[in-house]
């Protein structure tokens, strides 16, 4: 229980970190974007994100910049980051900047569109939550529907619902239904969840 609370937690704490991050990290590369244009380099507007943007981006750029400072490659400090933070995004990032710096071309408008792809990319998020909150407010209503009955009877007239649990057959029913619950619930969770 202690190695799954504490799972949990980190877990938890991992996943809020994550969306705080990509709260941020368009409006990084719309920073970056701006600064090449008007001519900074690029380890430049790196610091500036750094020194700008508060939150998780401020802070994992400011590691990337920290290590530019100490001599480590471009290329390999953003790596570094990418694999250590595990977001997709970022290394959607890395690799555009990869690409660019292998084959030239126009670096702010590569950055550009990896922009917009990542606002619309939350904005099918948002729309994908909308839309399955209806299936899950259904799913805990349903789920819940047996408890709250067992409840009430129990409340009302207890003798009724008594051989439930005082009755070997009444148990096994029970924890049939627990398994049929949970099954439910699984089914439904796959359903309502989505990859963008």
């Amino acid at each position: 229980m202690g190695y799954k609370i504490g799972s949990f937690i980190v877990n938890f704490m991992v996943t809020r970190r994550e969306k705080k991050f990509m709260k941020n990290f368009p409006d990084a590369i719309d920073l970056m974007v701006r600064g090449i244009k008007s001519g900074l380099p690029l380890s430049q507007t790196i610091q500036s994100i750094a020194s700008e943007i508060e939150g998780p981006v401020g802070v994992e750029f400011n590691k990337i910049a920290d290590s530019i400072r100490l001599g480590t490659d471009m290329t390999d400090a953003l790596w570094g980051r990418a694999n250590k933070l595990e977001i997709a995004e970022l290394k959607f990032f890395c690799i555009a900047l990869s690409i660019q710096q292998e084959t030239g071309g126009n670096l702010a408008e590569t950055l550009g569109n990896l922009s917009t792809i990542l606002r619309k990319r939350k904005q099918v998020k948002l729309k994908i939550k909308a839309m399955s909150s209806e299936a899950k407010a259904s799913a805990i209503i349903i789920g819940s529907l047996p408890f709250v009955m067992y409840l009430i009877l129990k409340l009302l007239s207890p003798d009724y619902v008594e051989p439930l649990f005082g009755d070997p057959r009444g148990i096994k029913m029970a924890i049939f239904g627990f398994v049929m619950i949970g099954l439910g619930a699984l089914v439904m969770n796959k359903l309502v969840k989505f990859e963008v």
